[in-house]
């Protein structure tokens, strides 16, 4: 059962941001010399275990290990859960992918809201009456027009629209500025990239108001502005920051620089919690620390693979986020 005490999950939460990786000791994993001193370092800073899991499954378990005890002692659920409730989207994806379009299920992630034994059958047996409402639309709907085509596309979008149509209804009970603006401006990023990918796509004249998530603050009207005058997006970006409007000025002109503007996007949101780090009694710090973890998580799998690979280490440090404690 939730901890009724926001002072009680946060000093559970902080034991265990001790243990997590700030931005030295990703830069010391970042100068070893190869793959091997990399994992020696890694098994240093508290991976251990590494030998019998190995990085990917390693960093998967410990933050579903993160996200089953914020579960446990959340006292805002209706908060927290709003962070989780994208792994239940992506198990359904990976779900239904799996059974249409017959391709290998990807590996199913334990951090969603809701148990993946219930999703499995749901999906096996086309029955979605157990899961929240929009989700249960979203696959009904999709039930529908796979008997028609599959599309994995659509499968994506819609199931993408029913997430953030959810955490919206759930937000509506939630005070908290910092987390209200993190997925507004998410999925304001969330359209700006579908926008940015669509325009050298043939979509067989799908409109971008058909693939735009909601909760944001631009609405369809001001998406519409901006497939008549591109430049108009850097005008709605302006609150984002520089960093975020110059990658987005260079994504404009080049789809090729998307990765440095969805990295600046990232960056932004991640910094929205940064400053509650020391805060006694915001519950901003425990989405915090599952930002954090997830951070943390991609940037060793990122660098091991890098070092694996023999990259140089510039072309690894580019594709690195901010961490979370610098």
């Amino acid at each position: 059962m939730p901890q009724p005490s926001i002072a009680y999950a946060i000093g559970r939460v902080r034991s265990l941001a001790k243990k997590t990786l700030a931005g030295t000791q990703l830069e010391r994993l970042m100068n070893a010399s190869d793959y091997d001193e990399a994992l020696h370092i890694l098994s240093e800073m508290g991976w251990t275990g590494l030998e019998d899991k190995g990085v990917d499954d390693m960093s998967v378990s410990l933050l579903e290990k993160n996200c089953k005890l914020i579960r446990e002692i959340s006292p805002e659920p209706e908060l927290t859960d709003s962070f989780m409730l994208r792994h239940d989207a992506q198990n359904l994806k990976a779900l239904f992918k799996a059974r249409i379009l017959d391709v290998t299920l990807e590996a199913l992630s334990e951090c969603g809201t809701l148990p993946v034994s219930l999703l499995s059958h749901a999906v096996a047996e086309h029955f979605y009456n157990r899961l929240p409402e929009p989700f249960a639309q979203a696959m009904n709907d999709l039930e529908k027009q796979a008997a028609v085509k599959a599309d994995p596309m659509l499968i994506d979008v819609r199931l993408d629209q029913a997430l953030f149509e959810l955490i919206t209804k759930r937000l509506e009970k939630v005070q908290s500025k910092a987390v209200k603006e993190y997925f507004r401006a998410k999925a304001d990023f969330i359209n700006a990239f579908t926008y940015l990918r669509m325009r050298e796509m043939d979509l067989k004249g799908m409109p971008l108001s058909g693939l735009l998530v909601p909760g944001g603050k631009l609405n369809p009207r001001d998406w519409k502005k901006v497939s008549e005058n591109p430049d108009r997006l850097l005008h709605l970006f302006r609150r984002f920051g520089e960093s975020v409007q110059i990658a987005l000025a260079h994504a404009l002109a080049d789809r090729k620089a998307l990765p440095a503007l969805e990295r600046a996007a990232d960056d932004y949101l991640l910094g929205l919690f940064r400053h509650y780090r020391n805060e006694p009694f915001a519950i901003e710090v425990l989405p915090g620390h599952l930002l954090a973890l997830e951070r943390e998580a991609a940037a060793v799998r990122l660098i091991l693979a890098g070092k694996r690979s023999r990259f140089d280490p510039s072309l690894i440090r580019e594709r690195l986020r901010e961490a979370y404690v610098r």
